[in-house]
């Protein structure tokens, strides 16, 4: 009896297992969070920028600003223009988006513009080491045909060392040292060929003695001609560029000094030429010489437009012309008037004569000589 009862509760509870069973397995699940979408096949893991840090922006627009500034010292500005503005306006980009605070524009605005100017610099180095040896080398060129190398020799060879210098470091490729030493060079060539020239024309002048014709410029430009040699003997660069600029000052006052020399000299041919001529005008040379006087004319205005014209040399040469020409017709003319007078002094003698026989004849003629 008590084995039938165990049995029946066996049966109980398993009847009521399998009803819980079955009725949890009735229940939808219930419902969890969606997954991501994960990325298309092939495709990688999108990265996120970075964030810029405002030390790091500061940094790279003081970097910027240094650049454009080292650019600016070196004028690249003239040498590649269309590069300089390309490179600030990167520059401007980057600036603008600093002030608005936009830190991820800024970076790439400001990146640019280093790469902009480091790149510029690079080309701008190599093009004014390129711009140096050449005007050093057309500086020289110009001294040399000035004849400083009898003149000014050790000016020449002041050029010469630092050429020889700045060749050496351009090709050590060290550009930046390189350019210095090129206008170094340039200006002693400079030196050289200012000083020969302004020699030159202090030599014409004392030669055809033009001091007196505008003594205050002369005095002017032999105190800067002679103020240049102190300035050079110093040996300072700055120095040496005030030279340049003295000796600018005595040529341009001794080349006023020279065109008032040959102005008086061409003013004084004329009034000999106008003397002549109102020589040969008083016995009618005109008249009895009319080609030469004719020349001379011609000679005379051809002389006038030339000194209107401040071709003072070619004048005073004009006139000169003139005054052998007026010259010439008036020893024409007056030897034509000599030989007239003469004529009619025989013709006169000759009348004369025969009046006197004429009258020695008439007694004895009319009978009445006794």
């Amino acid at each position: 009896m008590n084995r039938v009862k165990n049995y029946m509760r066996f049966l109980i509870a398993l009847l009521a297992a399998l009803t819980l069973f079955a009725s949890c397995a009735s229940k939808p699940a219930a419902p969890g969070a969606e997954p991501e979408p994960g990325p298309a096949a092939g495709q990688a893991e999108p990265t996120q920028a970075p964030a810029v840090s405002q030390a790091d922006l500061d940094a790279l627009l003081a970097q910027a600003k240094e650049l454009k500034k080292k650019a600016f010292d070196l004028k690249l500005y003239e040498v590649l223009a269309d590069d300089y503005k390309a490179a600030d306006a990167q520059l401007a980009k980057g600036k603008q988006a600093y002030d608005d605070k936009n830190a991820a524009a800024a970076k790439e605005g400001l990146d640019a513009s280093v790469v902009a100017f480091t790149s510029l610099i690079e080309r701008g180095l190599v093009e004014l080491v390129a711009i140096g040896k050449r005007e050093a080398e057309d500086m020289k060129s110009l001294a040399i045909r000035a004849d400083a190398e009898s003149r000014t020799p050790e000016r020449l060879e002041a050029g010469d060392a630092s050429f020889v210098a700045a060749e050496k470091l351009a090709g050590d490729k060290k550009p930046e040292e390189a350019i210095p030493a090129y206008e170094k060079a340039r200006l002693c060539y400079e030196l050289a060929y200012k000083r020969s020239a302004a020699g030159a024309l202090k030599d014409e002048i004392e030669e055809k003695d033009f001091a007196k014709w505008d003594s205050g410029n002369y005095q002017i430009a032999e105190g800067k001609f002679t103020a240049e040699e102190g300035l050079w003997a110093s040996g300072a660069d700055a120095d040496r560029a005030a030279g340049a600029d003295a000796l600018d000052e005595a040529i341009l006052r001794f080349n006023l000094v020279l065109q008032k020399g040959k102005e008086t000299v061409a003013l004084n041919s004329k009034e000999s030429a106008e003397s002549s001529k109102s020589r040969s005008d008083e016995i009618k040379a005109e008249v009895s010489a009319k080609d030469e006087y004719e020349a001379a004319i011609a000679a005379f205005r051809d002389a006038d437009s030339k000194l209107t014209n401040k071709e003072f040399e070619e004048a005073a040469a004009g006139y000169d012309e003139a005054l052998a020409a007026f010259d010439q017709a008036y020893d024409i003319a007056a030897e034509k008037r000599a030989r007239a007078e003469e004529a009619i002094r025989q013709a006169g003698e000759a009348t004369a004569e025969s009046e006197r026989k004429a009258d020695e004849a008439d007694p004895i003629i009319n009978g009445t000589q006794p």
